[in-house]
């Protein structure tokens, strides 16, 4: 069955110029980040060299395949650099930008009719190596932000590289032709045509890669606390079921001494700041170990899975002292508050609230025991 290459071109040129401006638009009401400045902008440069491609073959443009060609390699440069820079909005792009101007300047300069298929070649190569740099931030960013659809993106840029490679393959044998469109029903055919299917399919592709981002976000803002960044009950309980397989865990409560004390004399704000404070303090201390959540007031718990009772210790010591030195330099010494710190080690397929309970009862143990400093930790 023979395929209206044209026709197919004309419909990739429009529907990139279409994906361009439907991300450029929302950019200018200032909607989107930089990200989408770039991906509409490499839409639109792109889908125009894919029509100055048509026109070239209708009317005969002796300058199209100067300018369009590069125009491609730029635009798909610009794509590649707006993948990286909605996975890392700190991305260095120049580098990415520079080699497309060097790789476009052979296209540049090259007009000889009778080199036609070498640059389908060339250009086939090049479209398949950004692609393949789509790929390997898509799968990062899936891997790191847990996001579905980056998996979905990179297999949507990822098939069409080999594409890319055999229609290359092709070319370099001189097996494509003298005419980019027209009608034909070769193996080179097909492939153009499955590379233009999916660029059209793909032409939207960041936006949903967005929506699951914004829906994450709104996800982690319901399961925060809104004074410390801390995890409230709802995020620790989402938290605990995925450690219920995860062997043994160390659950430390965390409250703090003379709060409403300091809340009396000092004033809310300062008891704010004490927490938020404390929150950082902790989160310091256990990097990637654990995961804090605010229980309730002046109280925190944290969940340690693979932690012993002695390293939950330790921690737990780490940060008493950091708070204590923080509220020493923010507090009157008379009414500096401290932390007392109960921890308990268990299964982690026990109950959340058995533990937490446990964990309680560890903590008043120290509050209650007059003969260990107030501001170290004990195991109950």
């Amino acid at each position: 069955m023979a395929l209206d290459l044209t026709t197919l071109y004309v419909v990739a040129g429009l529907g990139m110029l279409v994906a361009g401006f439907v991300h450029l638009i929302p950019l200018a009401a200032g909607r989107f980040g930089a990200w989408a400045g770039l991906w509409g902008a490499g839409q639109l440069i792109a889908g125009c060299g894919a029509l100055m491609a048509v026109l070239n073959d209708r009317i005969g443009i002796g300058w199209a395949p100067s300018v369009g060609n590069p125009a491609v390699i730029f635009g798909y440069a610009l794509i590649s650099g707006a993948v990286m820079r909605f996975s890392r909005p700190d991305a260095r792009l120049m580098p990415l930008l520079a080699i497309a101007l060097v790789c476009g300047l052979p296209l540049w300069v090259s007009h000889d009719p009778a080199h036609f298929h070498l640059r389908v070649a060339y250009l086939s190569v090049i479209r398949a190596a950004f692609d393949l740099v789509v790929v390997g931030v898509a799968i990062r960013m899936a891997r790191r932000e847990t996001l579905q659809t980056g998996w979905i993106v990179a297999a949507l840029f990822a098939v069409t590289v080999p594409m890319f490679l055999g229609r290359a393959w092709l070319a370099y044998a001189d097996r494509i032709g003298t005419r980019l469109t027209g009608t034909h029903d070769d193996l080179g055919t097909w492939l153009a045509a499955g590379q233009i299917a999916f660029i059209i399919f793909r032409a939207f592709s960041l936006l949903i890669l967005q929506a699951e981002r914004g829906q994450n976000a709104l996800l982690d803002q319901m399961e925060r606390d809104w004074l410390t960044g801390a995890l409230n009950r709802a995020g620790l309980d989402r938290v605990a079921r995925t450690l219920a397989g995860s062997g043994r865990v160390s659950v430390m409560m965390i409250d703090v001494d003379r709060f409403k004390a300091l809340n009396d004399t000092q004033g809310h704000a300062a008891g704010d700041a004490a927490l938020r404070n404390l929150a950082d303090i902790v989160r310091d201390v256990l990097g990637t170990q654990g995961h804090l959540a605010r229980w309730g007031g002046d109280e925190f718990v944290c969940l340690l899975p693979g932690i012993s009772v002695e390293q939950a210790r330790a921690l737990g010591t780490r940060m008493a002292s950091g708070f204590a030195q923080t509220m020493k330099q923010d507090v009157p010494a008379g009414i500096a508050p401290s932390i007392s710190v109960g921890i308990i080690e268990d299964a982690a397929t026990t109950p959340l609230p058995a533990l937490i309970a446990r964990a309680d009862q560890a903590m008043y143990a120290v509050k209650g025991d007059r003969r260990a400093p107030r501001a170290l930790a004990k195991v109950a």
